[in-house]
C-alpha cells in the first residue's frame, strides 16, 4: 500500500507541468499562488502532528532552503511555459548531477567512480537535448531557467543534508513553504499581474487550486507520512517515475513530439543518475549488513 501511494505522489508531481503550462498567468503568479494556497493545509497537518517546540534559531535552515525553493518553482515554471515540458522536466532532472559534483566542496564527500561516469553521462545527455530544442527554435532561457531550478533544488538537498539538529518534516515543510511565499510576495505585488484584472476562467480556477492543494499541500504531506514508514533506499527509485510520468502526461495530454536526440538525453541523464542511485542504495544496504559490495571506493552513501 506504501508503495501505491509513493506512485500516486509521482503521478501527481508528474502532472506539474501540464497543470502549470494551462493556467493563463505568470510563472510568478503560479509560484506565489502554488505557495500561498499550500498553506492552511500544511497548517492545518503540522498543528494536528503537534511538534515539539524548537528554538527560533533552529529553523534558518530551513527558512533558507525555503527562499530558494520559492526561486526554484519559480523558474521551472518558466522553463514549463517557454521550453518543452518533456525538456524542462529532464533539464530540471539534472539535480542529482549538481549535487555530486558541489558535495565535495560543501559537504566533503569524495566523488566515487560510479558518480564521475554519471556526470559525464548526463551531461552528454544534455547536450544532446539542449541542441535539439536550439534547431527546433525554443529559446534558450526557458531551458536555461530550467537548469537553474534543478541548481536551487540541489542547493537544496545539500542545505538539507547539512542540517544537524533537525525538525519535524511536517514542520520544517511549512517553514520552507511559508519562506517560499513571503519572499515571492514583493515581487508579486511589483509585477501587478495578479491584481490588475487578469480574469481566470473556471477550468484556471480549478487548475491554480489543484496546484496549490493536491500538488503541494496533499503530495508533501503524503509524501512524508510515507517517509516514516520506507526508508530512503526505498524511495528513490520511485522518485525516478516523476519525470517519466512528465514526459508521458506532456505526450498524451499536450501532444508534444520527442525527437530521437531528446529521447536519447532523457535515457542518458534519467538512465544514468537511476543506475548510480540504485548502486549507492546497495552499497548503503551492504555497509548496514556490514558486508562489502565492491570496492570502497564505489560504496559511498550519503544517506
Amino acid at each position: 500500500m506504501n508503495k501505491l501511494k509513493l506512485i500516486t505522489v509521482m503521478v501527481i508531481w508528474g502532472s506539474i507541468g501540464v497543470f502549470a503550462r494551462s493556467i493563463p498567468l505568470s510563472a510568478l503568479s503560479l509560484a506565489f499562488l502554488r505557495a500561498l494556497i499550500a498553506l492552511p493545509i500544511l497548517f492545518v497537518v503540522m498543528k494536528i502532528k503537534r511538534p515539539d517546540r524548537k528554538p527560533w534559531n533552529q529553523f534558518l535552515p530551513y527558512i533558507f532552503s525555503g527562499v530558494l525553493l520559492g526561486f526554484g518553482w519559480l523558474t521551472l515554471f518558466y522553463g514549463f511555459q517557454h521550453t518543452s515540458i518533456s525538456s524542462a522536466v529532464i533539464i530540471y532532472n539534472m539535480c542529482p548531477v549538481y549535487v555530486m559534483i558541489l558535495a565535495p566542496m560543501v559537504l566533503k564527500e569524495r566523488i566515487t567512480r560510479m558518480q564521475a561516469a554519471v556526470i559525464c553521462i548526463s551531461f552528454l545527455g544534455l547536450f544532446l537535448i539542449v541542441g535539439q530544442n536550439s534547431s527546433e527554435g525554443y529559446g534558450t532561457m526557458g531551458m536555461a531557467l530550467s537548469a537553474v531550478s534543478g541548481m536551487l533544488y540541489a542547493a537544496i538537498v545539500l542545505i538539507n543534508r547539512s542540517i544537524k539538529v533537525r525538525v519535524d518534516n511536517h514542520t520544517a515543510t511549512f517553514v520552507q513553504i511559508l519562506a517560499a511565499m513571503l519572499i515571492l510576495l514583493p515581487f508579486v505585488l511589483m509585477e501587478g499581474s495578479l491584481f490588475n484584472g487578469t480574469t481566470l476562467d473556471a477550468r484556471g480556477v480549478t487548475y491554480t487550486v489543484l496546484l496549490g492543494v493536491l500538488h503541494t499541500g496533499v503530495a508533501y504531506t503524503l509524501f512524508f507520512s510515507l517517509c516514516a514508514h520506507m526508508k530512503s533506499v526505498e524511495i528513490v527509485p520511485y522518485s525516478f517515475l516523476e519525470p517519466l510520468f512528465g514526459i508521458l502526461f506532456s505526450v498524451l495530454l499536450l501532444g508534444e513530439i520527442l525527437t530521437l536526440p531528446q529521447i536519447a538525453g532523457g535515457i542518458l541523464i534519467l538512465g544514468s543518475n537511476f543506475v548510480g542511485e540504485r548502486w549507492k542504495s546497495k552499497a548503503a544496504s551492504a555497509a548496514e549488513a556490514g558486508t562489502d559490495l565492491s570496492a570502497p571506493s564505489t560504496a559511498d552513501s550519503d544517506q
